[in-house]
């Protein structure tokens, strides 16, 4: 994806987050609605309440000043610069943290690695703004020269490329992706659990090893959901194998599913101290439960105190004998079936999954550049960015975003009760929102929350999640001779691209952008 940059773009790399850019055209009247209808970031999201846009200041207005002296210094070396001690090195650093700084300074994976190491010994104090300071540097997709990072590392940043070929590419939202996502917060979690570094590596036996896992009745919290505890056979469990907490579960009649045998394994493991039941096969699995003895006795406890790890691990309530059947996958055994929790996109994953679709359209005018455009339009929209992305409950998911709270992707999100967290479209026609809240008492005692339907429109379009940055690669792209001349050349293509396009260039009227970001119809 290696372009040449004008200085005003690579200013742009320095802090994509700053969004302090005029909403609307200069010159209007106030109150007056954009010439365009369209929709908005939130005035609020504009404020630079942390400071980043006054140390961003300062660093551009010294790169400028930099640039008289030596015009061919590039953004990237003059922010690399700097004495250890500096006031300037202290300043990167805190822009950008300290793991990017070090990424932005060096090509070295382990010098990287060991900045890694100590951002996660700071999380075990602070929150962790997993928005900044572990992702992978953006500007090194535009740049080319990217750090080759160990694909074992449970800490790899979501948004760090995959190898395609022999090439590295920006990765795909999906499994790769949120496996990441998981891993990473389960190393926080386990660093605050066990008050102490954590391997960035150890999965399996290894990590079994090293936390000296036990199954104990405790429970852990996780920085922005109160209501996400885990106990720490769970936190283990979800380190190795980068699959997602369980938000609500079902005790099932068999056989068991590959997730419930996966734990069954690591409670047994964790229960009896023996950590080669979690790679043992089925003769060796037999074997042990022999050696360890039968025991069919469970565990007591109350269902609904979520506060307790009976409620909230299944597998802690199981007997010894059900364990060992349950990892056994035999057809008889218990199942369990989790509802995890989701990463919510703020919208650019349906957005791009549009611009995929669309790739795919354009795959004949593109025959050798299909996958750089698929690639290249995920980076430049975000679709992975740790930014972009929050772990939500399903019914928090869908109070986010309305889409997904109208079964999207085929899931109905409710809560633990069964109530939905957003109206039907026919029961939002059929009800108005006080007959809803009457009509619908929810288990809990509690009437149903009815969401609100002043704002469809907004609620529904992806590009409203795009900042002026976002938008102006994304359209700068997008008007690139060989995109624009692969549209003119597809049959059928023009209106629906022209639909497109008004969409894109509504947003860019209403934040003030430059009219030379403006898509042409066709």
């Amino acid at each position: 994806m290696t372009r040449p940059m004008s200085m005003l773009e690579e200013l742009g790399l320095l802090i994509p987050e700053q969004r302090l850019t005029r909403q609307f055209p200069s010159g209007m009247p106030d109150g007056a609605p954009p010439p365009l209808p369209a929709f908005v970031r939130d005035p609020t999201e504009l404020i630079d309440r942390s400071g980043i846009a006054l140390r961003s200041g300062y660093l551009q207005n010294g790169f400028v000043a930099a640039r008289e002296a030596d015009p061919d210094l590039t953004l990237l070396e003059y922010l690399a610069g700097g004495g250890f001690d500096s006031i300037f090195r202290g300043v990167v650093d805190d822009l950008l943290g300290h793991a990017s700084a070090t990424m932005l300074r060096t090509t070295d994976a382990a010098r990287y690695v060991r900045a890694l190491q100590d951002v996660y010994r700071e999380f075990r104090a602070v929150p962790t703004p997993f928005e900044g300071g572990v992702a992978y540097a953006s500007y090194r997709y535009q740049t080319g020269l990217h750090v080759e990072l160990p694909e074992n590392l449970n800490v790899l940043p979501m948004n760090a490329p995959i190898v395609v070929g022999s090439d590295l590419r920006y990765p795909a939202y999906g499994g790769v992706v949120t496996a990441r996502g998981h891993r990473a917060i389960g190393t926080v979690m386990a660093g605050r659990a066990w008050g102490r570094d954590i391997s960035l590596t150890a999965r399996g036996k290894e990590l079994f090893n090293e936390l000296g896992l036990e199954s104990r009745d405790v429970l852990h919290g996780w920085d922005y959901d109160p209501d996400l505890l885990m106990s720490e056979v769970q936190i283990a469990h979800m380190i190795s194998t980068g699959e997602g907490p369980a938000y609500r579960f079902q005790i099932l009649s068999g056989p068991p599913r590959p997730r419930a045998r996966s734990q069954a394994r690591w409670e047994l493991a964790a229960r009896l101290g023996d950590d080669a039941i979690l790679d043992a096969d089925e003769a060796g699995l037999q074997r042990l439960w022999k050696s360890h003895g039968s025991d069919a006795a469970r565990r007591t406890g109350d269902p609904t105190n979520l506060s307790t790890r009976y409620g909230r691990d299944p597998y802690y309530r199981f007997s010894r004998d059900e364990l060992f059947e349950m990892a056994l996958g035999l057809p008889h055994a218990i199942d369990v079936r989790d509802v995890v929790y989701e990463w919510e996109h703020a919208r650019p994953q349906r957005f791009i999954r549009e611009m995929q679709r669309w790739v795919r359209r354009l795959g004949d005018q593109l025959p050798e550049a299909e996958d750089f455009w698929s690639s290249r339009l995920s980076m430049l929209t975000g679709a992975s960015e740790p930014g972009n992305l929050q772990l939500l409950s399903p019914y928090e998911h869908a109070r986010t975003d309305l889409v997904a709270g109208r079964m999207f992707g085929g899931a109905t999100r409710v809560d633990r009760y069964a109530n939905r967290a957003v109206a039907t479209i026919a029961g939002a026609e059929e009800y108005d929102l006080a007959a809803r809240a009457a009509d619908y008492a929810s288990k809990s005692g509690k009437p149903l929350s009815a969401f609100s339907l002043t704002d469809l429109a907004r609620a529904e379009e992806p590009i409203v999640a795009f900042d002026q940055h976002t938008l102006a690669e994304l359209t700068a792209a997008l008007q690139e001779h060989e995109w624009q001349a692969a549209v003119r050349a597809t049959t059928g293509a023009q209106a629906d691209w022209n639909g497109l396009v008004r969409r894109l260039n509504a947003q860019l009227v209403a934040y003030g952008m430059p009219k030379a970001l403006l898509l042409p119809t066709i």
